[in-house]
């Protein structure tokens, strides 16, 4: 590994749609996901959530930025930074991946450490809605996938439960339309921590989920 980048964002959606923009921006590896609490109850979103790059130094520093600016701009940024040349023990670490808890996608490996990532056909769009709590989140599920044509490909569930993440695939016009819908009739009963559409998602990226599912 020539160099390690990490950035730190509240809210899953956040730390995906960043990720996002890392691989975009640079070529890098993304690595990982990691997650932990925030330390306080007044943030934007009870979960921090951790990006992790790999590649050379310029692109990696490069990739960060950009999910950096993108956190920002969301109001949901911590804290970013660049490890050049990181020892062995680190660079294992770094490939702690915790998401996929619920093993929505019995694809994903435990880690990324040692393996060859295949190319995979990514869809149009893909969408996220995060919301508290189960029975707000499977509201919002049922007024996606009611709405438009999509498929749902990943899930992620924290807190026990408290905290529900719904990713989402198909066309663009079609995830705009569904995660619309599914803010709308998850708000009425729960709150809203995060929502996007990713036009064109980075090949990247769309490894973490169960594209083919």
């Amino acid at each position: 590994m020539k160099a390690l980048g990490m950035i730190e964002v509240y809210s899953f959606t956040t730390a995906v749609v960043a990720a996002d923009y890392c691989a975009k921006a640079a070529n890098v590896k993304l690595i990982a996901f990691d997650r932990t609490r925030p330390g306080s109850a007044d943030v934007p979103a009870p979960l921090v959530m951790q990006v992790k790059v790999e590649g050379n130094v310029a692109a990696v520093k490069a990739a960060i930025e950009a999910g950096k600016e993108y956190a920002e701009s969301e109001g949901k940024y911590i804290i970013s930074h660049t490890i050049p040349n990181p020892g062995i023990g680190t660079e294992k670490m770094a490939y702690l991946l915790d998401m996929n808890k619920d093993k929505y996608n019995k694809k994903l490996p435990k880690t990324f450490f040692g393996v060859e990532d295949e190319p995979l056909t990514y869809p149009e769009a893909i969408g996220l809605v995060e919301v508290e709590g189960l029975v707000a989140a499977i509201e919002g599920l049922d007024a996606m996938t009611k709405a438009a044509d999509v498929r749902v490909v990943h899930t992620e569930k924290r807190l026990g439960g408290r905290l529900v993440t719904f990713v989402i695939a198909g066309e663009v016009s079609a995830v705009k339309a569904a995660v619309e819908a599914g803010v709308a009739a998850a708000d009425e009963i729960g709150n809203i921590f995060g929502s996007a559409v990713i036009p064109r998602p980075h090949a990247e990226l769309t490894k973490f989920f169960d594209m083919e599912g």
